[in-house]
């Protein structure tokens, strides 16, 4: 049973809307996944002027939209349609509105799960992202940039991708396929009109015009047949007046034969060129005159020999059977003409012209040559179909995913990145060349440190977060697709140098060199040391219960992603790294105090929050403790006979007895430049004292 339409209210009384409502509600026999989760402000949201709407029938689910008592349109949703899904593989639902011309008209997301959304992005930024919509059509989606919702852009770009791939589903399935006319090739529009005056029929092409005067027409003959040379036909003794003033267009489409001759007489010369037959129309109030003997002869097959149609290497001669005379309208053509002489030739589908394709209509001139020989001057006119009149076969076409697209985008981001992974992973190969040189070491710890932050976090936004930890763990759960991932080239590359990185050295790689709030701390540090600020060192004791803090933050964010997606977001805000790293500290003010008093506790005690409180670091240290290479080197001495790396060790992981606890170690390379200096690890000075005594002496 078919519901009847809905009928949108044109005032905001609160009766009128409530009746809407139960009716939207009602729909959903038809549709629950749409119709029920609308509102008549939302309609109006997405088709701004709707008057009615109603399920469609077919596949996908959409609401025809009507205005004037005519189709409008279409209301679809991208999850009913597409399947939308968020980064962390949520719904996300939003409605759109789409024209019968595939005109976007507006959208509006009701649905969405994303951590980042009023967590470091406001909403207001998606918001006016998501109004961008209504600027884009079928065809072009350049005006909608899912970069400008920086800190949310994989959001952004799901949101583009699920709403471009369900217009299109839509269009094709209720506009195209509407009226079962399939276009399976290149074909010429016959059934559609447009209404155009005559000027603008010659401004599209439609209608092509050609002037020549008769001393063109003389010089021609002059130059082809020599002095003296010219046309059968007498012409006038002014040479500056038309021979032609040729007016040519093709008649089959009636955007040009309706308007040019009106809706009878089209009628009446589309009954006579028969099915797949079409019509030329010329018009000319020159001098030129197409009549001749040759076509009321039976030896000549009735034959013009004034006029033929070129396309390509095929010629269409004309007989007298296929031009008739076209009275002019009684009403006004608007043609810029005062005596206009029109004349309709019928080409039958054998004649082989391809409407599609250019093609030349010939006016030949037969005369008589200088020396009495028999020649012609052919004076060409082009014409070319517009495009606007030709059907184009509507092939699904198979969109570039997404996430291939981004990375295509992102080329020059991904290739910096890159770039820089191989400089972390050339210091790690080349450590124990790196920490003989205590300058060069510094030099090169604070420029990594230093592009870190600024490029890598402050710029690109590739702050790793217990967020990203628990989407890989909730993925072989969820079913979360790879592309959800691949979506954020930079994360999803760092993520997978950093499990690697796990596995082969442990936790450091990553916290000390390649994390933009690690490397925002160390350098603020660094700073405070410089100007003299007291640094305060966290007995052995207190420190090992503080190393405990940051395991249970992670224990408790991760655990909670498997009870409640919100309350693990909630918890993962121990992280200040969305309000430091991604918004700038364009945040509510208590995220902004929180991440500013672990800033400044960082300034006496150096990476305070990566020591103590840092749920990823406490994910990492977990999973890196099978990590299979130790490449920090120790003497037996350490611990016993010196403890200069104890002392040094900027977060405390060196143990009393000389062991470096790996769990801890950020692999930030200070013991092992002590491990070489000769001139402050006493093994090494010792040893260097006995090499100078055994020197001889100088002569």
């Amino acid at each position: 049973m078919r519901l009847p339409p809905l009928r949108l209210p044109q005032t905001g009384a609160a009766a009128a809307i409530a009746l809407v409502i139960g009716a939207a509600v009602a729909l959903a026999a038809d549709n629950p996944d749409l119709a029920a989760r609308l509102t008549p402000q939302m309609i109006q949201q997405v088709f701004p002027g709707a008057e009615q709407v109603a399920p469609a029938e077919g596949t996908p689910p959409a609401l025809s939209v009507t205005i004037g008592g005519k189709l409008a349109g279409f209301i679809f949703s991208t999850y009913d349609i597409v399947k939308a899904t968020g980064y962390t593989g949520a719904p996300l639902d939003m409605i759109g509105g789409m024209t019968v011309e595939g005109k976007i008209t507006g959208a509006a997301l009701i649905e969405e799960h994303e951590s980042i959304v009023d967590r470091g992005v406001k909403r207001e930024k998606l918001d006016d992202f998501i109004a961008g919509f209504a600027a884009a059509t079928l065809q072009d989606w350049r005006s909608v940039v899912p970069d400008w919702v920086q800190g949310a852009s994989v959001t952004a770009r799901l949101l583009k991708d699920g709403m471009q791939s369900s217009s299109r589903k839509v269009f094709n399935a209720h506009v195209l396929a509407a009226g079962g006319r399939v276009v399976t090739e290149p074909a010429l529009d016959r059934d559609s009109f447009t209404k155009h005056t005559f000027d603008e029929l010659l401004a599209m092409g439609a209608i092509v015009h050609r002037q020549v005067p008769i001393a063109d027409v003389l010089a021609a003959f002059t130059k082809a047949g020599g002095a003296g040379a010219k046309p059968d036909q007498a012409l006038p003794a002014d040479t500056t007046a038309a021979f032609l003033n040729l007016y040519v267009g093709l008649l089959s489409p009636p955007t040009i034969g309706v308007n040019l001759l009106g809706d009878e007489r089209y009628n009446e010369l589309a009954n006579r060129q028969g099915p797949g037959g079409l019509i030329v129309w010329m018009a000319n109030d020159g001098a030129f005159d197409r009549a001749n003997t040759h076509h009321n002869k039976t030896a000549t097959g009735f034959f013009f020999d004034t006029l033929r149609i070129v396309q390509d290497a095929k010629v269409i001669p004309f007989i007298e059977g296929m031009l008739r005379t076209v009275p002019i309208p009684e009403e006004e053509t608007g043609a810029p003409i005062d005596r206009i002489e029109a004349a309709a030739i019928f080409l039958p589908p054998t004649a082989g012209l391809d409407p599609i394709k250019p093609w030349t209509l010939e006016v030949v001139v037969p005369g008589k040559a200088a020396d009495g020989k028999v020649m012609a001057v052919a004076l060409p006119v082009a014409y070319r179909l517009p495009a606007a009149l030709i059907l184009l076969p509507q092939v699904e076409e198979v969109p570039v995913p997404a996430w291939v697209q981004l990375w295509r985008e992102r080329s020059g981001r991904i290739a910096v990145l890159g770039a820089l992974l191989t400089v972390v992973t050339l210091v790690f190969v080349f450590q124990n060349i790196l920490v003989r040189y205590r300058g060069l070491y510094t030099g090169v710890r604070v420029a990594v440190l230093t592009f870190v932050l600024g490029w890598l976090g402050l710029y690109a936004g590739a702050q790793l977060s217990v967020v990203n930890v628990m989407s890989y763990l909730q993925a072989p759960f969820s079913h979360i697709p790879l592309t959800s991932f691949l979506l954020d080239p930079l994360l999803f590359i760092l993520s997978v140098y950093v499990a690697l990185s796990l596995f082969v050295l442990g936790r450091g790689v990553f916290c000390g060199w390649l994390c933009p709030f690690g490397a925002l701390q160390e350098l603020l540090n660094k700073a405070a040391v410089l100007l003299g600020v007291r640094q305060f060192t966290v007995p052995s004791g207190v420190q090992e219960r503080l190393w405990a803090l940051k395991y249970i933050a992670a224990a408790a964010t991760l655990g909670l992603a498997f009870v409640s997606l919100d309350w693990s977001e909630s918890a993962a805000e121990v992280e200040p790294f969305k309000t430091v790293i991604t918004a700038h500290f364009a945040r509510e003010w208590p995220y902004v105090v929180y991440a500013a008093v672990l800033l400044g506790a960082g300034l006496f005690v150096e990476r305070f929050y990566c020591r103590f409180l840092c749920p990823l670091g406490g994910s990492l240290a977990v999973f890196g403790r099978v990590h299979m290479f130790t490449w920090l080197r120790r003497k037996p001495q350490c611990g016993t006979e010196c403890r200069i790396c104890e002392a040094d060790c900027p977060i405390g992981a060196i143990s009393p007895t000389g062991a470096i606890n790996p769990n801890e170690c950020l692999q930030c390379l200070d013991c092992q430049v002590d491990y070489y200096d000769e001139r402050k690890c006493p093994p090494l000075i010792a040893r260097r004292k006995r090499r100078d005594a055994r020197a001889p002496l100088p002569a």
